[in-house]
């Protein structure tokens, strides 16, 4: 069994779900194909989605109230409004979660980055956080900066959007399960039962 995983790296929701993703993932051994991609210049454009400065101050409310709720459901620390939201490059470390996972380490630096910039108070755009995150997961840097900043990598990225417009995913996270798509953290029971049927 497969799933593509499309995500943005700066997805409080898509940090909120890693857990129990990879929980389901080894529980039922499958293969992810993990898409970081850009959610805010490539996907909203083209799917009819706002980025959150534009939303209506109602939603942008009712956003941050979901946030801490589900957080205290699942017991994960998070910052509603952290420091480094939105970074000022949030490319770089999408391009960081592609490398590795060209060298392959799967799921494991997008979480890290989801975790630096939702719970730790890191700038995930920085070189010094991606350097503590390669630390953290025994990878080497500068191997994987040299991979990062391949035009390879970048074209990679660029796919991963239009991909993933190609499959009607219009939102993060999103787990498209033989072309079904389970869209946000809170489908992932739903995910679970198609997984089960799969099997």
């Amino acid at each position: 069994m497969r799933i593509e995983y499309y995500y943005s790296i700066t997805s409080p929701f898509a940090y909120l779900g890693t857990i129990r993703f990879k929980k389901l993932v080894r529980k039922y051994k499958v293969d992810v194909i993990e898409k970081p991609f850009d959610l805010v210049g490539n996907i909203f454009p083209n799917t009819g989605g706002l980025p959150i400065s534009k939303r209506h101050p109602a939603r942008q409310k009712y956003r941050l109230l979901e946030l801490i709720r589900i957080a205290n459901k699942l017991g994960l620390p998070i910052n509603k409004q952290p420091k480094f939201f939105p970074p000022k490059d949030p490319h770089l470390p999408a391009k960081f979660v592609i490398a590795s996972n060209k060298i392959g380490n799967k799921l494991n630096f997008g979480n890290e980055c989801l975790k630096y910039l939702w719970s730790l108070e890191k700038d995930i755009s920085d070189y010094k956080s991606l350097q503590e995150i390669c630390e953290n997961l025994s990878l080497n840097f500068n191997v994987l900066k040299e991979i990062a900043l391949t035009d390879e990598v970048k074209l990679e990225y660029e796919k991963n959007s239009n991909d993933a417009i190609d499959k009607d995913v219009f939102g993060a996270p999103s787990y498209v399960l033989n072309n079904e798509i389970f869209w946000g953290q809170d489908r992932l029971d739903y995910l679970e039962d198609a997984l089960k049927k799969s099997r």
